[in-house]
């Protein structure tokens, strides 16, 4: 406890004597050794009051630019928690920042610095699309893949997925040569660009995403059937080989898990009403699960696989469901099985 209680006023101190116009006139001094005492005050700060620093973007974005200094990872590292606390504070700053990883792929201080982008794009995408060619270059030239870098493609996916179209292949390799460490990003950014009207990527892909519809990690296994529900919205075929195996998450434990397995089915059966038939008797009784969202998209997989079968349980859901989305897609998935 007083080890604790001893640390908290240390910090509050830190807070308190940030002197701002003193950091600033360092930063600004020609001198590099003043100029990393600026930095490292600077990154003490962050760590308890950012807000405090946000002041300094302008200055740190200028030292940046200079290659005669040798602690760019501190300043790119500041920059990059700078960007967490105040994305739009951030963003005038995006040019510089992909200059200089553009000129400086291999550096350590561009993977903080794709840390930054990211960081700026969850906000203002608008301020980081125009570089994604040049944010693509940069990866490419990474070794490996870029834990950031593919973050950052995936955020601009959400707004923009023709702009990390040229970034397919990339996002492809990256899936299948380490899903565990790159699935989340990766299929998040293929699945957006596959339902987009930008050129579908090329869909080998598709198998590795299958094959971790059962995985243990949560999030990995939703986004990997999320994807497959984006292939599907434009392309069923290149998934309905894939619905017996999808019809396996519709047991899962985790009531997403269910819900999005029964939408990705859902999408198939609007192009194929087979795809239905691995999954029918566990739709059937998903119909009485404890979760709203997994009832509402059964009813949308039975509705678009015409199973007749289940009509009078979609009419009851449709009468006296007590969510108003589930009562919805009852009464659709009736019209249309009927």
């Amino acid at each position: 406890m007083d080890g604790d209680g001893g640390e908290t006023v240390e910090k509050s101190h830190n807070a308190a004597a940030f002197d701002l116009p003193a950091v600033l006139a360092q930063l600004d001094d020609h001198d590099p050794t003043s100029q990393r005492q600026a930095v490292r005050r600077i990154r003490e700060t962050i760590d308890e009051e950012p807000s405090l620093c946000l002041p300094t973007v302008p200055k740190l974005r200028a030292l940046l630019g200079r290659p005669s200094i040798d602690f760019h990872d501190e300043i790119a590292l500041s920059l990059a928690e700078l960007a967490e606390e105040s994305p739009a504070d951030v963003a005038p700053s995006v040019d510089e920042i992909v200059s200089f990883a553009a000129d400086n792929e291999r550096d350590p201080a561009t993977r903080e610095l794709l840390r930054c982008l990211d960081a700026v794009a969850t906000e203002r995408p608008d301020a980081v699309v125009e570089h994604a060619d040049a944010i693509l270059a940069v990866l490419e030239e990474r070794r490996g893949y870029d834990r950031w870098g593919l973050r950052l493609l995936a955020s601009l996916s959400i707004e923009y997925p023709a702009a990390v179209e040229p970034a397919s292949s990339l996002l492809i390799d990256a899936l299948a040569g380490d899903p565990a460490e790159n699935g989340v990003p990766a299929l998040s950014a293929l699945g957006r660009l596959a339902r987009s009207d930008a050129a579908s990527p090329a869909l080998e892909f598709v198998d590795d995403a299958v094959a971790l519809v059962d995985h243990d990690d949560g999030t990995l296994r939703n986004n990997a059937i999320g994807c497959l529900g984006d292939v599907a919205h434009q392309n069923p075929a290149a998934v309905e080989g894939a619905c017996p195996r999808i019809a396996t998450a519709l047991e899962s434990d985790d009531p997403n898990t269910r819900a999005n397995a029964a939408v990705t089915i859902a999408r198939v059966a609007a192009g194929a009403e087979g795809a239905v038939e691995p999954a029918r008797e566990r739709l059937v009784a998903l119909l009485d699960d404890d979760h709203a969202h997994v009832r509402a998209n059964a009813c949308l997989a039975l509705g678009y696989g015409g199973v007749d079968g289940a009509a009078d349980r979609l009419a009851t859901l449709a009468a006296e469901d007590p969510d108003p989305s589930v009562r919805e897609r009852a009464a659709w998935a009736v019209d249309r099985v009927t």
